[in-house]
C-alpha cells in the first residue's frame, strides 16, 4: 500500500541527500549510507509482503513496523539538517555562537545522538527482515517500470475518456431534455436520485453541456455536504455572470443573493447543483432563485429521494437504473479499449464474468475497466483480475462497489498509491488545479526522476494514469486539451480516506474525534478554525505538509514545528489587515512548498536565502524581494507579480527555474536568456527599456507554453515566435503597431491596449488552432470591425469588452466552432449583422445599445 512509496521515498530521499548535502552530512555521513542501504533492501519485500498482509495480521502489523521505522529515519535526518542549517545561517550573518570549544562539543553530542538513533534504526531494521523471512515474504524485485514504458501510449489514450462517451442513459437523456426545454412555464425543479456511482453527475454534466445554450444563463456547481451558503452562491454568480471571484467574495452572504436574484430576474436560468445532501440547503437557494414563469430550470442530483421530493412536489424526480448486461459491456469495452478495438474472443468469456461482480453499477465498471486497461490483454492476466475480485467480494459481500473500488487501489503500482491518497486531503467535491496537485506531488518527494524528462511531465503522466484507470475525473480542460482541473468521486474520496488514515498518511482536522490512530501527524488538511483549534492540542512536531481551506487561515500558520515541507494557506479573507508570520516558518529550513496569501511576510524574506530546498514559492501581496532569492537553486516555480527584487540578479543559479512571474527589473537585461527552462513566464510594468532585451531573450526561451507581458505602453519590439512550437497561451498589454509572427500552435489570445485595426483582424482570424480570443479595452480601435467568412475556424470562445465599436459583421461561414460569446460595455455597438445566427451561443450581452 503506502508503505512502498514511504520507503521508497525515505530511499530516494537519503541517497539524493548523500550526493547533494555531504558538507551538512559531515560526521554521520556512513550511518545515513547505512540506513539507505538496509532500506533499499527492505524494498524489495515490500511487493509481497504488500499482497500477504490483506489475510495475515501478523504481515499488517509488519508493514506498519516498516512504515514507522521509515518515518523515523526520515525525522532523524531532517532534525540533524536543520540543526545544521541553522549553525551555517547564524555563521552567514555573523552571528557568533559561544567559543570554539563549547561549539565542537554540541556538534559532537548532536551527532552522537544521531549516530545511537540510526543504529537502533538498523536493529529494528534487521529484527523486521527475519520476521518477514519467517512468514514467507519473498524478495521480489519490482517489474513496474517496463510494463509502465509498453503502456504508456495506451494509458494516455484513456485519459482522453469524457463524459460525451457515457452508456446506457440515452432515453433517459432525451426524457430529461423535453422535461428542461419544454414543459410548463414556471421555475421547475427535476431531479435525479440514485446511489452513489450509478452515474448521476456524469448524465447530468452530459445533459447540460447539451441545453445549456437554451437558456440565457447558466451554472453547474457541486455541493458538499459541509457546504456555506456564500460560497455556493459565489459559485453560481461566477458562472452566470462570469465575474471573478476576487471581485464577489468579499461580500456577505445577504449581499450576493441579492446581487445574484437582480441579475437572473426576467432571464431564463439554468442551474445544476451536483450531489446535495439535504433539503434545507435547497430551501435557502430557492429563495433566492427567481421564478418569472419563463421555463427558468433547476436540476439536482441527490443520493436521498426525500430531498428531491421536496425540492418540488409537481416534478417527479428521475431514478437512475443500473445498467443491463449490453449496456454494461459497452462501457466495460469503452474503458479497455479507448482505441476502438474490439474484445478478442479467447478472453471475452473471462471479461463478462468480471463484468457480472460489477451488478451494473457504472463507477464499478469504469474502474475495472481502466485496470485492466493497464494489463496485457491475455488469459492468464485478465483470470488473476477475475480471481482478484472474488476474493475482495468475499471478504466484504454487503458493500461490492466498496471492494471493487479498495481493488482499483490495491492494484495500482507503488508510485501511484501515494498520488492517488493524496485527493483524500482536498475537500469534498473540490476542483483541483492540476498545477497546484503536481507542485504539491513533486514537493512532497512522490515523482521520482524518469531518465532525462522533467519532473512535471512524469508527474503529468501519474495524473492521466488515474484518470485513464477511472479513479479520478477530470473536471476541465485547457484549449491545449490537457487537464486544467480534477475531482475525485465522493466514494473514492472515502477509500483514500480510509486508506490514508490507517496508513497515517495523513489526517483531516475534524469536528468529531479525531480520525487518524496515532499521535503523530504527519499531513494535515483544515476545512474549519474549529478544526484547527482542535489539532493545535495534538502533537504536530512531526508535521511536514498543512493545506488550509478555511477562509480563517491565520491559526493553521502556528501549527506544527520546523520540520514542515509543504504550506499552502492561500485563502485569507477572513481579516482586513495584514497578520504578521510566526518566526517558525522563517526557520523551516526543510520548506519545499510555499503558497501564502496577503500576510506580512517581513520575517519570511529576512530568512529566504536559507530555504535551499525550495521548488515553489507563491506569494500574493508586494513587495521587494531580497537579492537572496537568487540563492535558490532548486526553485521551479516562482509567482510574485507584485514583488520588486533587490540588488543585482544572479539568474544563472536558477537552473530548474520553470515558472517566473515578476515585476520587470534588471533581470531582464542580465540572464533572462538563460533560463531556457521557462515554460511560463508573466512580466508586469514592464517599460520602454526593457523591450530590446526582453524580445531578444523571449526568443531564446524555446520551452515557453504560457506568455504574459503587461506594459504600460508600446510592446511592438515583439520578434517573431514562428518557432515557439510549445507556445500556446498569450496575454499581451500594450501598444502593437504590427503584429508579430504567432507561434503556430496558439490556441488562446488575450489583447488589452493593442490599438489594433482591421487588417489586425485578417491575420487574427487565420490562426489555426486558435480556440480562445478575448479582446479588452483598447485592444481595437476601429469603429468597424469584420470576421471574414472561413475566418477563426477553431474559435470555440471570443469575448469583447469595452470596446469603442459601432459595427461588427460576421460574415457566413465564420467562427465555424463557436461555442460561446460574450459581449460586455461595447456601448456604442449598434448591432452585429450575422450574429444572429450564433444567438444561442451568446451568453452576455451587456451594456449594448
Amino acid at each position: 500500500m503506502a508503505t512502498e512509496a514511504v520507503v521508497s521515498f525515505v530511499v530516494e530521499r537519503l541517497g539524493n541527500l548523500l550526493i547533494e548535502e555531504a558538507q551538512l552530512l559531515r560526521g554521520v555521513h556512513d550511518e545515513v549510507r547505512l540506513i539507505e542501504r538496509e532500506l533499499r533492501r527492505m524494498q524489495c519485500f515490500l511487493k509481497d509482503a504488500d499482497e500477504k498482509q490483506k489475510g495475515d495480521a501478523r504481515v499488517r502489523n509488519l508493514v506498519a513496523e516498516i512504515r514507522v521505522v521509515s518515518y523515523d529515519a526520515d525525522d532523524i535526518i531532517d532534525t540533524f539538517i536543520l540543526s545544521e542549517a541553522a549553525k551555517i545561517a547564524r555563521w552567514r550573518r555573523g552571528v557568533l555562537v559561544g567559543c570554539l570549544s563549547l561549539q565542537q562539543i554540541s556538534e559532537l553530542k548532536t551527532r552522537y545522538k544521531v549516530g545511537k538513533e540510526i543504529r537502533q534504526i538498523k536493529l529494528k531494521i534487521a529484527e523486521i527482515s527475519n520476521c518477514l523471512v519467517n512468514y514467507g515474504i519473498k524478495d521480489i524485485n519490482d517489474q513496474a517500470g517496463g510494463q509502465d514504458a509498453r503502456l504508456g501510449g495506451r494509458r494516455r489514450l484513456n485519459a482522453m475518456f469524457e463524459e460525451k462517451d457515457v452508456v446506457g442513459f440515452e432515453e433517459d437523456m432525451t426524457k430529461l431534455k423535453e422535461r428542461l426545454i419544454k414543459g410548463e412555464s414556471r421555475r421547475s425543479v427535476i431531479s435525479l436520485v440514485g446511489m452513489g456511482g450509478t452515474g448521476k453527475t456524469t448524465l447530468a454534466k452530459k445533459i447540460y453541456h447539451d441545453v445549456r445554450n437554451d437558456f440565457d444563463c447558466n451554472a453547474f456547481i457541486y455541493l458538499s455536504q459541509q457546504y456555506a451558503i456564500k460560497d455556493v452562491l459565489i459559485r453560481i454568480i461566477e458562472c452566470t455572470m462570469s465575474l471573478p471571484r476576487k471581485q464577489i467574495e468579499k461580500l456577505n452572504e445577504e449581499d450576493l443573493g441579492e446581487k445574484l436574484s437582480a441579475y437572473l430576474s426576467g432571464k431564463r436560468y439554468l442551474v445544476v447543483i451536483d450531489d446535495i445532501w439535504t433539503a434545507e440547503a435547497w430551501e435557502i437557494l430557492k429563495r433566492i432563485l427567481p421564478d418569472d414563469s419563463n421555463k427558468s430550470r433547476v436540476m439536482l442530483t441527490t443520493r436521498k429521494k426525500d430531498v428531491a421530493l421536496r425540492a418540488d412536489q409537481l416534478s417527479p424526480p428521475h431514478e437512475m437504473c443500473l445498467l443491463n448486461d449490453k449496456e454494461g459491456w459497452e462501457l466495460f469495452m469503452k474503458r479497455i479499449f479507448s482505441d476502438g478495438n474490439s474484445c478478442p474472443s479467447d478472453v471475452e468469456e473471462t471479461g463478462r464474468q468480471i463484468l457480472a461482480k460489477c451488478h451494473g453499477l457504472p463507477l464499478a465498471i469504469a474502474v475495472l475497466g481502466g485496470l485492466l486497461s493497464t494489463r496485457d490483454v491475455t488469459l492468464s492476466e485478465w483470470s488473476k483480475v477475475l480471481k482478484s475480485v472474488a476474493w475482495h467480494l468475499s471478504e466484504s459481500p454487503d458493500n461490492p462497489c466498496g471492494e471493487i473500488l479498495a481493488l482499483s487501489y490495491y492494484d495500482l503500482p507503488h508510485y501511484l498509491k501515494p498520488c492517488f491518497l493524496y485527493f483524500g486531503l482536498f475537500p469534498e467535491d473540490f476542483e483541483i488545479r492540476s498545477k497546484r496537485l503536481i507542485r504539491l506531488w513533486i514537493a512532497e518527494g512522490f515523482i521520482q526522476q524518469r531518465g532525462d524528462e522533467v519532473l512535471e511531465d512524469v508527474a503529468e503522466d501519474y495524473l492521466n494514469e488515474l484518470i485513464s484507470r477511472s479513479m479520478i475525473q477530470v473536471a476541465s480542460r485547457r484549449c491545449n486539451r490537457s487537464v486544467r482541473t480534477c475531482r475525485i468521486h465522493d466514494l473514492l474520496r472515502e477509500l483514500s480516506i480510509d486508506e490514508a488514515v490507517q496508513n497515517n498518511f495523513f489526517t483531516i482536522g475534524s469536528e468529531n474525534e479525531t480520525n487518524s490512530p496515532s499521535t503523530r501527524v504527519r499531513r494535515l488538511a483544515v476545512y474549519s478554525d474549529t478544526e484547527m483549534q482542535k489539532t493545535i492540542n495534538r502533537s504536530t512536531a512531526t508535521l511536514r505538509t498543512v493545506l488550509c481551506f478555511s477562509e480563517h487561515a491565520t491559526e493553521s500558520l502556528k501549527i506544527g514545528g520546523k520540520l514542515i515541507r509543504v504550506l499552502d494557506v492561500e485563502d485569507d479573507e477572513g481579516f482586513n489587515e495584514k497578520v504578521k508570520l510566526p518566526k517558525k516558518i522563517g526557520e523551516s529550513v526543510h520548506l519545499r512548498y510555499l503558497n501564502l496569501g496577503l500576510y506580512d511576510i517581513t520575517r519570511l524574506l529576512i530568512s529566504i536565502g536559507d530555504f535551499s530546498y525550495l521548488q515553489t514559492l507563491e506569494l500574493h501581496d508586494e513587495g521587494t524581494l531580497p537579492n537572496a532569492i537568487w540563492n535558490l537553486e532548486r526553485l521551479r516555480h516562482l509567482h510574485a507579480y507584485w514583488f520588486d527584487i533587490d540588488g543585482p540578479p544572479r539568474l544563472n543559479n536558477l537552473r530548474n527555474i520553470q515558472t517566473l512571474c515578476l515585476k520587470a527589473g534588471s533581470w531582464i537585461e542580465d540572464g533572462l536568456d538563460k533560463m531556457t527552462n521557462l515554460r511560463k513566464m508573466g512580466i508586469w510594468k514592464v517599460l520602454i527599456a526593457h523591450h530590446k532585451a526582453l524580445s531578444d531573450s523571449i526568443e531564446k526561451l524555446c520551452s515557453l507554453r504560457s506568455l504574459k507581458i503587461l506594459s504600460g505602453n508600446s510592446i511592438s519590439s515583439l520578434k517573431s515566435f514562428a518557432h515557439h512550437s510549445h507556445l500556446y497561451k498569450m496575454f499581451l498589454t500594450g501598444q502593437i503597431e504590427k503584429l508579430p509572427d504567432f507561434p503556430p500552435n496558439l490556441a488562446k489570445l488575450t489583447l488589452a491596449r493593442s490599438q489594433l485595426k482591421q487588417d489586425a483582424i485578417a491575420i487574427l482570424e487565420k490562426l489555426p488552432h486558435l480556440r480562445i480570443l478575448r479582446l479588452y479595452k483598447g485592444s481595437y480601435c476601429s469603429k468597424k470591425m469584420i470576421f471574414s467568412s472561413e475566418g477563426f475556424p477553431q474559435l470555440e470562445y471570443l469575448r469583447l469588452e469595452d470596446l469603442d465599436l459601432e459595427e461588427w459583421i460576421v460574415e457566413e461561414g465564420a467562427m465555424s466552432s463557436l461555442k460561446s460569446v460574450e459581449l460586455e460595455s461595447c456601448k456604442g455597438l449598434q448591432g452585429c449583422e450575422g450574429l444572429k445566427i450564433f444567438s444561442k451561443h451568446v451568453r452576455h450581452l451587456l451594456g449594448i445599445s
